[in-house]
């Protein structure tokens, strides 16, 4: 095996500032990472040349693991094509081929190589003619502006939106493969499920079939000493139509994979194609599938429950002038993160973090009327243990015929009427609920709960929920073991 040395790699990222590293979007891949998604590859058949495709190659050790593997499966001659935008590592990749190059004579194989010193997504080799059966990447993180970018709109012919520089590498990488073409990609999770994402997914799917997915449960020991902190997950696309089964792995991290757990789902149960987001599930074990599998057989959807989610109005930076930590006269409360608990809100005023919205010309647009709502919380911390967190709030609590509500909280209601206590009840402890919280991480990798995937989930009919939140509200309990086998016996889940 071609030793490409990971501390060497990581030297050079620390030699360079942090910044220039995000600007170019480097994170570089470790050998055991690298040799493990090339295991992934199947054999290519009885072709006289197998063609590899690296689209931003670093030092050489994807494209290395990719030919290492062809030996294995009997691919003797191989040719890669390696993109690589940074000047400063060139010379070390072209070493590293080289020294691939006597591998395979030695194996009694012919390894060629050519390196193009260009931006892939600008250069589209994909318009050139080129076409290969391999291609394994790690491909940079950034986002780009959509107005003033040279990215933006440099895959518009392969999918809508600008979303991120990684997902613009997989279109292109995409479009440069034959049929049967493997891809191998080592990405952020955000692409299976969000807004921003849609268009990509759309092309990906209509493209290529999702055969495997690993999931790692650890954030941040993936790109040791390099401050990554984003979930990531390792994919393999094959360029035909999807599989009717995909197969979900998972481990802490790289360290552990030989002990990796191993699920197989039918098709339909990780890509939703009920909708037009096409989102991609991914369950983290075999208990979390069981999960997916319970909340596919509910009668109902959020929508279908005639709810609506949105986002609280107020954006602090833009309206400062309304916005005092004093009481003032014709001021009302302003709800924060910080004030939304399991259940409850709660809000004094005399927390140093309380604020208040003064009721001067303008407030109306940036105002809600003070009803029952039940108030997610927009985001959590990167390693907290709840991702939803539900609490409910009651008008009585405050005597202003207005409330505010943050930027980064959701709140929900019912259309048409006013939702009452015993449903807000019953909402709340759903969400609150460990079962929703797995089942919600299972179709978001993101710290941040959107909108977009509240409208989209599967529910209990209404009455059912009211049901749990008379439950609950007779308890008087909202500690999690109580909430939780409310939820569950209410609706006959068992043996998660």
């Amino acid at each position: 095996m071609l030793n490409i040395n990971t501390a060497k790699q990581l030297s050079l990222f620390d030699l360079k500032s942090r910044s220039q590293n995000k600007e170019l979007g480097q994170f570089f891949t470790e050998s055991k990472t690298a040799d493990y998604m090339a295991s992934m590859l199947h054999s290519i058949g009885n072709v006289e040349l197998v063609k590899i495709l690296d689209a931003g190659a670093g030092e050489g050790i994807l494209t290395a693991s990719a030919a290492h593997r062809c030996l294995e499966i009997g691919n003797l001659r191989v040719h890669a094509v390696l993109f690589e935008i940074d000047k400063d590592i060139l010379s070390v990749l072209e070493k590293n081929m080289d020294r691939l190059a006597k591998i395979f004579i030695k194996k009694g194989g012919k390894f060629s190589f050519e390196i193009l010193n260009e931006d892939f997504i600008l250069s589209r080799p994909d318009k050139h003619g080129c076409s290969f059966h391999i291609s394994i990447i790690n491909p940079p993180y950034f986002k780009y502006s959509s107005k003033d970018s040279a990215y933006s709109g440099a895959t518009a012919d392969l999918f809508k939106g600008n979303p991120n520089i990684y997902a613009s590498f997989m279109a292109v990488v995409l479009s440069c493969l034959m049929p049967g073409g493997q891809m191998i990609a080592i990405v952020p999770r955000s692409f299976a499920n969000g807004l921003y994402f849609r268009g990509f997914r759309k092309y990906l799917q209509s493209q290529m079939s999702l055969e495997r997915a690993h999931i790692f449960r650890s954030r941040n020991r993936l790109f040791k000493n390099m401050g990554v902190l984003q979930e990531n997950i390792i994919c393999k696309f094959v360029k035909s139509e999807q599989q009717p089964t995909i197969e979900i792995w998972s481990s802490i991290c790289s360290e552990d994979l030989a002990e990796s757990e191993v699920v197989r789902y039918a098709q339909k149960l990780i890509i939703d194609e009920s909708n037009q987001h096409n989102i991609i599930r991914i369950p983290e074990n075999a208990a979390d599938g069981h999960i997916l599998r319970i909340v596919e057989d509910w009668p109902s959807s959020f929508e279908g429950n005639n709810y609506y989610i949105s986002t609280g109005p107020v954006v602090e930076f833009r309206t400062r002038e309304f916005i005092t930590t004093k009481a003032q006269k014709d001021s009302i409360p302003l709800l924060r993160m910080h004030n939304v608990k399991a259940f409850r809100i709660e809000w004094t005023g005399k927390n140093w973090k309380d604020a208040h919205f003064i009721l001067k010309e303008g407030y109306e647009k940036h105002t809600s009327s003070n009803k029952v709502y039940v108030i997610l919380k927009r985001f959590s911390s990167k390693d907290e243990k709840r991702r939803l967190v539900a609490g409910i709030h009651n008008p009585k609590q405050f005597k202003d015929h207005l409330i505010g509500l943050e930027n980064h909280l959701n709140y929900i209601g019912v259309k048409d009427e006013d939702m009452d206590l015993p449903e807000a009840f019953g909402l709340a402890a759903l969400f609150n609920s460990m079962f929703m919280d797995r089942y919600f991480r299972s179709i978001s990798g993101n710290t941040q709960v959107n909108a977009t995937e509240i409208r989209l989930l599967k529910f209990p009919i209404r009455d059912k929920i009211i049901s749990i939140g008379k439950e609950v509200l007779g308890a008087k309990c909202y500690e999690q073991p109580v909430v939780d086998e409310i939820v569950e016996n209410a609706l006959n889940i068992r043996e998660i």
